[in-house]
């Protein structure tokens, strides 16, 4: 992104309705995104964590076209332990039937069988964004759905930390899931995430280019398939996914804004999927989709 390695924070001041907005501008390029948003108060702070030092007019051309654009400043961390602090200051969170949290609270855990330790690291996915707390809560609604068939094989595209096929694990103590990221860091982190939280045996995590694997084709075709990534690839790998998913099977899709929500329900309508769900978090959307008998 930007070539100097030293790490800074862009804090922006805000409206709090402002908050998701700008999480959504500057997602794909930060390590990690905070927000103060005090009750009752009519600003917020969004403080994005950047890799190398960023010029005003980068951050001056992606909050163009805002209206009431927040004021910011830009800071080096300097010798901050920024894994440690957000370690510090991510407290269990409840989501569904699970407790995500940080190894620096495990004391604060009841019950293991429904709690996933999730540490801040460079692996998308600790349950705080919007996507990943909307997939989590469409698992759950599956899952209780008793119409169906508890699913019994999944498949986690694009896997980052590991914590939907964590999940998925933790709720089936039969079942089976394979998570499957190009980014290989991700994938020892994932690896390392299922040994700590006891669901190594029910979790296989690999490195590779969405589909193309071995692996993938080897474990099709699945109950479930669950990818929380972006628009595009989401639309590009839609016949893949029918292609690897059960008749009768269901797909859960995040990490779409809701304005590509309608491109990337017509890629998989196209492909003979039909749309069961549309669920919207603030600017973001989750897809359940199923696969008709």
């Amino acid at each position: 992104m930007f070539p100097n390695p030293d790490l800074y924070t862009l804090t922006l001041t805000c409206r709090p309705n402002q908050i998701e907005a700008i999480e959504a501008l500057f997602e794909e390029d930060s390590l990690a995104i905070s927000i103060l948003s005090p009750p009752r108060s009519d600003t917020a702070q969004v403080e994005v964590l950047l890799d190398g030092e960023p010029t005003t007019a980068w951050v001056d051309e992606r909050l163009r076209g805002m209206a009431h654009a927040p004021s910011y400043t830009i800071a080096p961390v300097g010798n901050l332990d920024w894994i440690k602090k957000v370690a510090q200051d991510f407290p269990p969170l409840p989501i569904a039937r699970w407790t995500v949290y940080g190894a620096a609270h495990r004391d604060k855990i009841t019950d293991f069988d429904a709690a996933l330790q999730i540490d801040a690291t460079s692996a998308f996915g600790t349950g705080e964004h919007p996507t990943t707390r909307g997939c989590l809560e469409a698992l759950d609604r599956l899952l209780k759905n008793e119409a169906l068939p508890q699913p019994q094989s999944m498949l986690d595209m694009g896997c980052g930390s590991g914590i939907l096929a964590m999940a998925f694990a933790k709720a089936l103590t039969n079942g089976h899931a394979l998570g499957v990221d190009m980014d290989e860091l991700s994938v020892t982190i994932a690896n390392e995430n299922a040994a700590i939280n006891g669901v190594a045996d029910r979790t296989t995590f690999i490195a590779g280019m969405g589909y193309a694997p071995p692996p993938v084709a080897q474990g099709a075709p699945y109950d479930l398939i669950m990818a929380n990534i972006f628009a595009d690839p989401l639309c590009a790998m839609a016949g893949d996914l029918k292609n690897h998913l059960k008749v009768g099977g269901h797909a859960i899709l995040s990490g779409l804004l809701n304005t590509q929500a309608d491109a990337v329900i017509a890629a998989h309508l196209a492909q003979g999927l039909t749309l069961l769900d549309h669920q919207t978090l603030g600017e973001w959307s989750v897809l359940a989709l199923g696969r008709p008998m």
